[in-house]
């Protein structure tokens, strides 16, 4: 179970993650975000730097 705010980490098929973002903007409106990736591993470092990215993004914005 991950905590609320650091996406989430789920097997497609027996060769694929999918990693998933969706925090909300300024404007309370939802941005997902998948990233896809052959291992849990490198789904998890693909992910942690969406989620960087993302915020920074948001963070702009206001």
């Amino acid at each position: 179970m991950r905590k609320t705010g650091i996406g989430c980490n789920s097997k497609i098929n027996d060769h694929l993650y999918e990693g998933r973002y969706s925090p909300k903007d300024v404007y309370g409106k939802r941005l997902a975000r998948n990233i896809y990736a052959p291992t849990r591993e490198e789904c998890e470092e693909k992910l942690a730097v969406l989620i960087k990215e993302m915020n920074a993004e948001i963070s702009d914005k206001k």
